[in-house]
């Protein structure tokens, strides 16, 4: 379900698409198919276009990778960043399949086998968070295993009290980039709890002692100190749930 044309990049293993429209195009094609790949390419000049065809063509991709061998990991919430490792589910006309993290997830009851949520959970609101991770716990398959990154609102706090005549940076981590609820450490910590998630271990930036750790991406695609203002927590679903 990958292409012979994409290029991998060196430092995160991502899979890049050729430069070129036709090769781009040819790229897309033999990962989803002729008309996946035009209505994807329609969506990303219209949103609304794609939220109507979205779920409808992308669902053939899912379901052959749903069959295909595992182990099936999902990047949700990941938009562009594939990997040929993993599935991307965004509503993002580039990710592979739709999927909208404020709504019931595009999977079936344990269904996968690890979970990604990097840098999603602070988009939307709290109540809306829960949610989300109680349908990770719907599709995740018994042990299954959840790594979730989101900024820390200890680190922002810390940094707001230590420099007194410049608090930007707890403004912005509020309200830019369409953020909606920033977590501090303990209360993600009870959420995933409350939620039912065990073994709720805290975790760091590509973790060496972590199975899943080394797909983290998102420091390396935005540039910033990830082991000062995001949080990592890895957990698991109880083998009875």
């Amino acid at each position: 379900m990958s292409s012979s044309t994409a290029q991998n990049d060196p430092l995160d293993g991502r899979v890049l698409p050729p430069s070129g429209l036709l090769a781009r195009f040819n790229h897309y094609r033999k990962r989803y198919g002729f008309m996946h790949a035009i209505l994807s390419y329609a969506g990303r000049h219209s949103f609304p276009f794609w939220k109507c065809v979205g779920p409808w063509i992308t669902k053939k991709y899912l379901r052959n990778w749903l069959a295909a061998p595992g182990p099936h990991i999902v990047n949700l919430g990941g938009g562009s960043v594939l990997h040929e490792r993993w599935l991307t589910a965004d509503v993002d006309p580039r990710s592979d399949v739709w999927s909208d993290v404020t709504a019931p997830l595009a999977f079936p009851d344990h269904s996968t086998d690890v979970v990604y949520l990097e840098e999603v959970i602070e988009h939307v609101t709290k109540q809306e968070g829960e949610a989300l991770l109680r349908e990770v716990l719907r599709i995740l398959r018994p042990k299954g295993y959840l790594r979730i990154t989101t900024p820390s609102l200890d680190y922002f706090i810390k940094a707001a009290q230590s420099s007194l005549v410049d608090t930007t940076p707890i403004n912005e981590i509020f309200y830019l980039h369409g953020h909606r609820h920033i977590y501090s450490e303990l209360e993600l910590q009870n959420m995933l709890q409350r939620v039912g998630y065990e073994h709720v271990e805290s975790s760091s930036y590509r973790d060496p002692n972590s199975k899943f750790g080394h797909f983290d991406t998102h420091p390396l695609r935005f540039e910033f100190a990830p082991h000062e203002c995001s949080q990592y927590w890895e957990a698991r679903k109880p083998q009875d749930a």
